[in-house]
C-alpha cells in the first residue's frame, strides 16, 4: 500500500533533521547559508514541507549529502564514493537520445521541478513509487548491472 504524502514528508523530515544533526548545525545556521528563513527549516523537519531542490543541491555539493538515502533512506546518508561509483549519475545525465519523444519530457520535468508547488508533488510521488515498486526497481537495476557486466 502506498504511503500518504503526509507520512512521506515525516519520514524525509525526521532524516533531514538527522542530517542537520550530523554535520553540527543549528536550523538558524543551515538556513543562513541558505539564504531563507530558519521556520523553512523547521517546517522541513516537522514534515510539513519537502526540501527545495535548490536545498538539495546545496547540500550535496557542499556535504555530499545523498538524496536517495534523504527522500527514501536508500544507501547511506553521504556520498564518499560518487566519482568511483558506475552507478552515479548527474541529473543531466540521461540515456533519452535527443530525438527521442520522451527528450522533451524529461527537459519538461527538470524546468518543472523549478515551481515549488510541483516540485513538492514530484517528490511526494517519486518517494511513493519507490516504495511501491521497491522489488520491481531492485531487479531492474540488478538486471542493468548484470547486463553491463556481461557486456550486452
Amino acid at each position: 500500500m502506498a504511503l500518504k504524502e503526509s507520512a512521506i514528508k515525516q519520514e524525509v523530515g525526521k532524516r533531514f533533521r538527522k542530517f542537520r544533526e550530523e554535520i553540527k548545525k543549528a536550523q538558524h545556521e543551515l538556513a543562513a547559508e541558505l539564504n531563507i528563513y530558519q521556520s523553512t527549516i523547521t517546517n522541513i523537519e516537522r514534515g510539513k514541507t519537502f526540501p527545495n531542490i535548490r536545498y538539495l543541491l546545496h547540500f550535496y555539493k557542499k556535504y555530499k549529502l545523498n538524496i536517495s538515502w534523504l527522500l527514501s533512506s536508500q544507501g547511506d546518508m553521504f556520498i564518499t564514493q560518487y566519482h568511483t561509483n558506475p552507478n552515479a549519475v548527474s541529473v543531466m545525465d540521461s540515456h533519452i537520445p535527443y530525438n527521442d519523444p520522451r527528450y522533451e519530457k524529461y527537459t519538461d520535468l527538470l524546468n518543472f521541478m523549478q515551481v515549488p508547488e510541483i516540485e513538492q508533488l514530484i517528490f511526494a510521488r517519486l518517494t511513493e513509487a519507490k516504495a511501491l515498486f521497491k522489488d520491481v526497481i531492485k531487479d531492474f537495476f540488478a538486471q542493468q548491472k548484470k547486463s553491463r557486466k556481461s557486456g550486452i
